[in-house]
């Protein structure tokens, strides 16, 4: 297997493939020398014709997070070449799916537009839908070749000194964007403060293909990698980008659209994707808001639509997520306030479980300081789920909860014998793995308290393997 499989490259080169093989194979070679600006046909040669399309396109999304700059040419006309489903051509190509991945982690990017781009339809409503990470290209002056490979050359040292300037920074860059996005979007103003890709629609091209949309639900339902997840339901939505949910008024298109948002929201929340972010987890639960207002006037019964109920738990977890984010402390408080404010509205409508709302409250009242109502909640967390309809993995998933709860009031065993307890539980649970390693996380520091500092290390280890491995970046803390 050749060694730039293994290789970590600086700068990943992003553009259509065929129309720009020249200009791509001259940038990984005589630029980059073939180890520092990754091209994928150049660095990972394929066999298209027998590729599955969607591992290959996860082998481009890990190259784009490793990266530390991500250069994108426009150039050529076309939206590139459509990731398969099952045979079924989707509505994203293997360039969107680069630029997607890009704009998920907040990657820096520099955008070279080539003398001979002129967008198709389906190419600008696609910089159009992401212009939110990557700005208006149509101000950017037209280059030739021979300018886009001497910048490149810059590129490579611009992606090393980020990558220094971000370790000798106080704040990370992550906690940098959440407060810088929380004071250009919510503060002192009225929730919500971002719907999922600021609303943006798309003009249809065709009716949705909703059979790879079934494809992607049953895939992920099984998958327990997040970052794989997370992919595979960007190309479902993509595909229905053109019955938007505030448009459509078809009652199982808009069903679609809620399991998405809502499926998107679980696996961004161990991803990571916290903040007022367009491709965030409040994002994505401002806009199921309003599909499930208009999915309740046409639900078939009472029980349908109880499912669509103020997604409150939801709400404040992920509001709660942002303020553990946020460094300046009157910022944070508020945004503390709001999470109390969803979960009390959800405790009043009675639409969730009461054990769920308990336990995101139980964190937030630890958030602000109110140890002993946090473990009040917790307690009564594990008492609710003791009655022998909770699963071992949601009994140790309270366990591991309450025992880093006691690890705040200074009682350390006890502590311990609870986080213990609890990653044992949790460590039976097929499929994801998202509880465990936090789990894991907490079991760690209660070791350290404990005296048992090799057992600590050894633990933080194993959390940030498992975490690797299941694409729960959020928890690689």
């Amino acid at each position: 297997m050749p060694d730039s499989m293994y290789r970590r490259y600086p700068v990943f080169l992003s553009s259509l493939c065929w129309e720009l093989s020249e200009l791509r194979a001259k940038a990984y070679a005589d630029v980059g020398h073939g180890r520092q600006i990754y091209v994928d046909e150049c660095a990972t040669p394929r066999n298209i014709a027998q590729q599955d399309d969607l591992t290959a396109a996860d082998e481009l999304i890990r190259r784009v997070r490793e990266a530390d700059l991500l250069v994108c040419v426009l150039g050529g006309r076309r939206h590139g070449t459509p990731i398969k489903v099952d045979g079924h051509q989707s509505a994203v190509s293997f360039f969107e799916i680069e630029l997607y991945q890009a704009a998920l982690w907040g990657k820096g990017v520099r955008i070279y537009v080539r003398e001979d781009f002129e967008p198709e339809p389906r190419m600008e409503s696609l910089l159009k839908v992401l212009d939110f990470a990557f700005g208006d290209w149509r101000s950017s002056r037209r280059l030739n070749d021979a300018e886009i490979l001497s910048r490149l050359q810059r590129d490579i040292w611009l992606g090393r000194a980020s990558r220094a300037v971000d370790a000798v920074n106080y704040h990370s860059v992550l906690t940098r964007l959440v407060q810088g996005m929380y004071i250009h979007r919510a503060r002192n103003r009225s929730p919500p403060s971002v719907h999922f890709l600021n609303g943006e629609q798309e003009a249809p091209r065709r009716d949705p293909d909703l059979s790879i949309v079934a494809s992607i639900a049953e895939d992920i339902r099984a998958r327990p990698n997040e970052e794989q997840r997370l992919s595979r339901i960007w190309i479902a939505m993509r595909e229905l980008m053109g019955a938007h949910y505030s448009t459509t008024s078809d009652p199982d298109v808009l069903r679609l659209w809620n399991d998405l948002l809502g499926n998107w929201t679980s696996a961004g929340s161990w991803y990571g994707l916290h903040g007022d972010t367009p491709l965030g987890c409040l994002a994505a639960l401002n806009s199921q808001l309003i599909v499930r207002q208009k999915l309740v006037p046409v639900a078939k019964s009472t029980e349908e639509a109880s499912r669509y109920g103020y997604a409150g738990g939801a709400l404040a977890s992920a509001k709660y997520s942002i303020a553990e984010r946020l460094y300046v402390a009157a910022d944070r408080q508020a945004r503390l306030e709001e999470a109390l404010q969803d979960l009390q509205r959800a405790f009043d409508e009675k639409t969730a479980s009461r054990s769920g709302l308990l336990a995101i409250r139980g964190s937030i009242q630890r958030s602000a300081g109110r140890i002993s109502e946090a473990i009040a909640d917790h307690e009564e967390v594990l008492q609710l789920r003791s009655d022998g309809q909770h699963s071992a993995a949601q009994i140790g998933e309270a366990e591991s909860e309450l025992g880093y709860g006691y690890l705040f009031q200074w009682r350390f065993r006890k502590g311990l014998e609870f986080c213990e307890e609890g990653v044992r539980k949790l460590r039976g649970e097929q499929g994801r793995k998202g509880f465990l390693v936090r789990g894991l996380r907490k079991l760690a520091v209660a070791y350290a308290l404990n005296g048992r500092l090799l057992k600590a290390y050894e633990t933080r280890q194993e959390a940030r393997n498992v975490s690797r491995l299941a694409g729960t970046f959020d928890q690689m803390k």
